[in-house]
């Protein structure tokens, strides 16, 4: 599919927007409600750089859904990397291969098949960088995986419609397919498929809330992009 600069030198015209809206459309896939499990799957047997593995202060390791126990067990090989230098030295005593490192401005001298980047990209300042880096370390045909949270989740949008402020206030930007889309573009890379992670309705524990969750999984049949209803969305780029 070519670039919207090849069709129109305007990025609000139609023939551009037809075009992104041509790439969004190929690249959405069905909702998943189980991240990890994905993650994995996708992982599996793979050279892996995972992006941002401290998730803000150590302790997270100890929660059984923390992300680079799962991607470090399934890869064949994985190398985690954060910014924070004092909790790296700690999970590297614990036995990870983890190293400080910045890569939107360091160097990593290694290639690999899939680069991690699970709830990353809303703290930086200049997001660019990451995909520039994951154009240099990844192999041809190798993956990008973005997570990071919806912003237009409706339980979100109605939230901020009403004034209402719930979100980290370590976030500085969101994300929607059209915006990774053209960060993926300019580094080389193109938008391969991306997909929302819904909570199960099992998961919510009152009569109430199994209900609204119900009522909100509804929402799709009415036309409502499938995503609407997750939190978070799984956006996967490739090189080549």
């Amino acid at each position: 599919m070519p670039r919207w600069t090849e069709l129109s030198l305007d990025p609000n015209s139609q023939i551009a927007i037809e075009s992104r809206m041509a790439t969004v459309t190929a690249a959405r896939r069905p909702v998943t409600t189980d991240k990890l499990a994905y993650i994995r799957d996708l992982v599996r047997g793979k050279r892996v750089l995972d992006v941002g593995v401290v998730e803000h202060f150590l302790e997270a390791e100890r929660d059984e859904r923390w992300l680079h126990h799962h991607v470090s067990k399934s890869a064949a090989y994985c190398l985690g990397v954060d910014i924070l230098a004092e909790p790296v030295q700690k999970l590297k005593a614990q036995g990870y291969n983890v190293a400080v490192c910045d890569i939107t401005r360091d160097p990593i001298n290694d290639t690999f098949d899939v680069m991690i980047c699970g709830d990353v990209i809303e703290h930086l300042g200049a997001p660019q960088g990451m995909f520039d880096a994951a154009a240099k370390v990844l192999v041809p045909g190798g993956r990008m995986l973005v997570a990071t949270p919806n912003p237009f989740f409706l339980n979100r949008a109605w939230r901020i419609a009403r004034g209402r402020f719930h979100e980290s206030v370590d976030h500085v930007m969101h994300f929607d397919a059209s915006n990774i889309a053209e960060l993926a573009e300019r580094a080389g890379l193109r938008l391969d498929a991306f997909r929302g992670v819904a909570v199960p309705v099992s998961s919510y524990r009152s009569f109430v809330g199994r209900m609204y969750a119900r009522m909100q999984n509804m929402l799709p049949w009415f036309g409502f992009a499938p995503e609407s209803v997750c939190n978070t969305v799984v956006y996967e780029c490739v090189k080549g």
